[in-house]
């Protein structure tokens, strides 16, 4: 009878650190599992800060309209970032084919030509171009008006498109700008007669610079301001952030950025 005591308690002992065995196995692929579902990626995420209110450098920071809507779509779309200047806009997209960036949230127009090289996301931002003038140009009222004339330009953007595609039509003289402060620049030294930029960003450097106004105000011609990946490369990235785009469009949120950076 002892043997047969001494028997079951051995084996009731085994079953016991089977089980404690057990389930420390099941706790560490839980932890295992559970760090696979906790991990976050990191997108480098390329910029040009040099066109307020959208992005501009403020005290060595990057700010503006378009660094609070990543910040709220990162935060739907499960990413962290970090953002990266590029010296010229034009050099956005190469840096993105080169493999330098992940992604651009830049102001950037999505149009056909350039959804050849890159995926856009829907739009978060319906984009509209403003004709900027000199007070003392007193012959500018109307887009007639610009026949003839010498037009800044920001290299790169929609509206040096929609400028180069007028320039026969219209008899232009296209001065581009490496950056659209140089553009404001001319214009106010009468070095051009008129420039055309996003109505926003316009709309900030009439306020700061009483001499300039603008006179006429039409689409951009695209399909909305979008962020932009490498073609064909991230659909899951793509299918996240138009969700996250959807949803920020119709929380309050979006109206207090709007509202934050004067963009009505």
């Amino acid at each position: 009878m002892t043997r047969i005591l001494q028997f079951i308690c051995c084996i009731t002992a085994i079953s016991f650190f089977i089980a404690c065995d057990s389930k420390q196995h099941s706790e560490s692929n839980s932890k295992e599992s559970n760090s696979q579902t906790e991990y976050v990626p990191t997108l480098r995420v390329g910029v040009n800060a040099e066109y307020p209110p959208f992005e501009f450098k403020k005290d060595d920071e990057i700010v503006g309209f378009d660094i609070d809507v990543l910040e709220y779509i990162s935060k739907r779309a499960g990413f962290k970032y970090t953002l990266h200047h590029m010296s010229s806009f034009d050099g956005l997209i190469p840096a993105l084919k080169a493999g330098k960036i992940d992604m651009i949230i830049s102001s950037m127009t999505a149009t056909a030509e350039r959804a050849k090289q890159v995926d856009f996301t829907l739009p978060y931002y319906e984009g509209k171009s403003l004709y900027l003038k000199h007070k003392d140009s007193l012959d500018l009222n109307s887009k007639e008006d610009v026949r003839g004339k010498r037009v800044g330009v920001f290299i790169g953007t929609i509206q040096e498109q929609t400028v180069n595609n007028m320039k026969d039509e219209y008899d232009l003289e296209v001065v581009p700008s490496d950056t659209i402060f140089a553009s404001i620049m001319n214009l106010k030294n009468k070095k051009v007669d008129v420039v055309v930029a996003d109505h926003a960003t316009s709309v900030g450097y009439i306020k700061e610079n009483n001499e300039l106004q603008g006179f006429y105000q039409e689409g951009d011609g695209g399909d909305g301001l979008s962020i932009a990946v490498d073609k064909g490369k991230h659909p899951d990235i793509i299918e996240k952030v138009n969700i996250a785009i959807q949803e920020l469009k119709q929380s309050p949120e979006y109206n207090e950025i709007i509202d934050k950076y004067k963009m009505k």
